[in-house]
């Protein structure tokens, strides 16, 4: 495709070279330039692509693609292009909204075949789309998945690199999805992804807001809590129906955004007044698989639902599932039929054993998250919660404190153990997670380095009444010690070692 098929749906001003070199793929990043390639110039946040355009036409570019703003900064760069020859260069006011029209124009706005759900919010987004992915799915609607764990086009599972795909990755995958023959997509929509347009030209049936929570405002995120809540607010700008949760921080403010911006709105809640609703919340379990059972209540009917997911949490994402699902048109009968067969990796996932113990693997990863998922596991817990964590290096020293904090009181017994220790110390960790642990007086605690070996130590001494959690990896596949990084999946490294004691004690 040429540049000038490609930017026919931009406002563009053509600066320089030859608009006929024909590139059928686009990048961010100048070391992968090809002559196939066109390179948009991205101001991002800690780097500027503006820098690199010199080296990208030298390596052949196609397109290369600036912002206007940068026109006088970058004419050294124009004239050493200028003097190739062989490289077309032209300005947009606006090149992550370019890049994302772009990708749209060149897979044919695949979304436009397609109903997408996307859900933001500070937790619950991963659970919730599992949730409806597996209720619409086996409602006999194929629909594909995107998110941080992996994104799913039919039965191809795909490790994912960021929660939302960066825009051309992400309508490469909405384009395969429609060769798949899916109608429906339910995806995640971080506050990064929206503030980088990455789902620009993309419209979503159903806008989902979960939560609000004070997370990601860090020197790599958001500046300001404000410039993180206004990121959130940019999925109601492209889509027909919201669906909000009630008991979130900033109610008003999301009600006023989305009364604005879409075309109609409803509300979820656990408790209090909403369109959607729930009650008679309890543990069950079906077939001998732990969940819980609640009644959903709708504008029209009244269904019971079980999802084979413990803690209240849970519910409450269930919840915001079902409701999705009622606004897509799916029955209650495969609302509730579809709802029995979730299993989300990394939450909350019950890992199986042959010796009745409960071992659950959770991403929780900070002291919000671990507060709330040992509190609600405590109500279905009749004995002691064994908890297994650490911390990453590298990162605010605060989280060790309050992660600590959180377990010494939530937890029986805490396991402190590493987890993405990078270029620091575990021994400095470990002591700033058991300072946390100490505010505690008397919580019983143990450190012991190798997670292999600690997840060991706490299934060993685990009782059928107690449940042990191995928090704070969840999905993730690999941990970094100093330069390197190895392989450790905590559900498979669990499952291997429930096995060897499984051996040893001849079950």
């Amino acid at each position: 495709m040429k540049a000038t098929d490609l930017l026919k749906e931009s406002e563009y001003k053509w600066i320089i070279g030859p608009a006929d070199r024909e590139f059928d793929e686009i990048v961010l990043d100048s070391r992968k330039v090809t002559e196939k390639t066109a390179f948009i110039a991205m101001i991002g946040q800690k780097t500027d692509g503006h820098r690199h355009i010199a080296d990208a036409a030298e390596k052949g570019a196609a397109l290369i693609l600036v912002a206007d703003e940068k026109l006088s900064e970058i004419e050294p760069a124009l004239e050493t292009i200028k003097e190739l020859g062989t490289c077309g260069v032209a300005s947009v006011p606006d090149t992550r909204k370019a890049y994302a029209e772009m990708a749209c124009t060149y897979f044919s706005h695949p979304s436009s075949d397609m109903k997408i759900i996307g859900l933001t919010g500070t937790k619950g987004k991963t659970t919730t789309t599992f949730i409806i992915h597996e209720i619409l799915e086996r409602a006999g609607r194929s629909c594909g998945l995107i998110g941080t764990v992996e994104n799913k086009i039919g039965s191809k599972a795909i490790k994912s690199r960021h929660t939302t795909p960066e825009a051309w990755e992400f309508q490469s995958l909405l384009s395969e999805m429609r060769e798949a023959g899916a109608k429906d997509c339910v995806m995640e929509v971080s506050s990064l992804g929206l503030k980088f347009k990455r789902t620009d030209g993309v419209h979503f049936e159903i806008g989902v807001f979960t939560n609000f929570l004070n997370d990601h405002i860090n020197d790599g995120e958001h500046e300001t809590e404000e410039d993180y809540f206004l990121s959130k607010m940019r999925l109601f700008d492209h889509c027909n129906i919201a669906l909000i949760n009630t008991n979130t921080r900033r109610f008003d403010d999301v009600i006023s955004y989305a009364k604005a911006h879409v075309s109609s709105y409803f509300t979820y809640s656990v408790s209090g007044d909403a369109d959607f609703t729930m009650r008679d919340m309890k543990t069950s379990s079906r077939d001998g698989v732990p969940g819980m059972e609640f009644t959903f209540i709708t504008p029209t009917y009244e269904e019971v639902l079980f999802v084979p997911l413990l803690c209240d949490f849970n519910v409450d994402n269930a919840l915001c599932a079902a409701a999705s699902c009622y606004l897509a048109g799916v029955s209650k009968e495969d609302i509730k039929s579809g709802m029995t067969f979730v299993r989300v990796p990394g939450r909350m996932e019950k890992i199986d054993n042959a010796l009745g113990l409960k071992v659950y693997v959770d991403y929780a990863h900070n002291g919000d998250s671990l507060k709330v998922l040992l509190h609600a596991i405590r109500p279905s817990c009749k004995g002691r919660i064994i908890t297994v964590f650490g911390c990453g290096g590298d990162r605010p020293h605060d989280r060790r404190y309050t992660m600590g904090e959180v377990s010494g009181k939530y937890s029986d017994f805490t396991v402190v153990t590493t987890d993405n220790s990078r270029s620091e110390d575990f021994s400095v960790i470990s002591g700033m997670i058991v300072e946390g642990i100490k505010r505690n007086p008397d919580a019983p605690y143990c450190v012991i380095e190798d997670r292999k070996e600690a997840i060991a130590h706490a299934v060993a001494m685990a009782e059928p009444d107690d449940i042990v959690v191995i928090a704070g990896k969840g999905h993730e596949t690999t941990m970094t010690i100093k330069n390197t990084v190895v392989d450790f999946i905590d559900a498979k490294v669990t499952s291997e070692v429930l096995r060897d004691l499984e051996k040893e004690r001849g079950v």
